[in-house]
């Protein structure tokens, strides 16, 4: 089985204990509709990709999804409302009510370019919903240039104007482990199978052991204390001050 077949079988397992990233994507559907509940007016989502906030937004909403062309066109083929570039978007000052920044900045040269355009063009009682990888591999190399700390997202926020709403680490640290656990485990097998190498045999243990170890950090999760020291990601939501 070739290399992109195997990847798109384990994405249909994506919402199930058998996918290595089942932390990542297990309350996928819910965490989207909480995301809407924070948005009103005019919604920009940047780096929009297949555009799955759309279906969550109120009525009342106006949703602009933008994207980079060549990563809309030759990376996920997707069509976005409008083709930009975070760091000078095609907007005029407050013109904005709601922005949506999920996964994207890791990925921007510049973010405190990026947080100023998006301060620019929110209105005075606009808010940016904010989500960033923290213990997470390097993906879409090689526009893969960061990660911060909460610390870091404070200082980065304050920065350009924001005053900090709501902060919501997502994932204690056992569900962290067994991510990067499950992700490592996984992609070895992916260049084992690739570079024909007999240990690729192993592979036949993954459906045993990524879900195992996905189950047991949930249900050891659930009687461990609140603490956020490991999360694989955070969310903040932003009030531009």
């Amino acid at each position: 089985m070739e290399y992109n077949k195997i990847r798109k079988a384990f994405s249909r397992l994506k919402a199930t204990p058998f996918h290595p990233q089942w932390f990542v994507f297990r309350r996928e559907q819910e965490s989207l509709a909480v995301i809407s509940s924070y948005l009103r007016g005019p919604v920009l989502d940047i780096g929009c990709a297949d555009q799955k906030l759309r279906h969550f937004l109120p009525n009342d909403t106006t949703y602009i999804g933008l994207d980079y062309y060549q990563t809309a066109t030759f990376w996920y083929r997707t069509r976005p409302q409008i083709y930009g570039d975070a760091q000078a978007l095609p907007f005029s000052d407050s013109s904005i009510q709601s922005v949506v920044l999920l996964d994207v900045l890791e990925h921007i040269p510049d973010p405190n370019k990026c947080l100023e355009e998006i301060h620019r063009v929110l209105t005075e009682e606009g808010i940016l919903v904010l989500q960033v990888p923290f213990l997470y591999p390097i993906h879409d190399a090689p526009l893969d240039f960061s990660r911060w700390t909460v610390y870091g997202l404070r200082i980065l926020a304050q920065e350009q104007g924001f005053a900090i709403a709501q902060e919501n680490p997502m994932g204690n640290s056992l569900e962290t482990a067994a991510l990067l656990t499950n992700i490592a485990q996984s992609k070895t097998v992916l260049n084992w199978i690739t570079h024909k190498n007999p240990l690729a045999i192993l592979g036949l243990l993954l459906p045993l052991t990524v879900p195992c170890l996905n189950i047991v950090a949930w249900v050891l999760a659930k009687f461990s204390p609140p603490e956020s020291i490991m999360p694989h990601s955070y969310r903040i939501i932003l009030a531009k001050a």
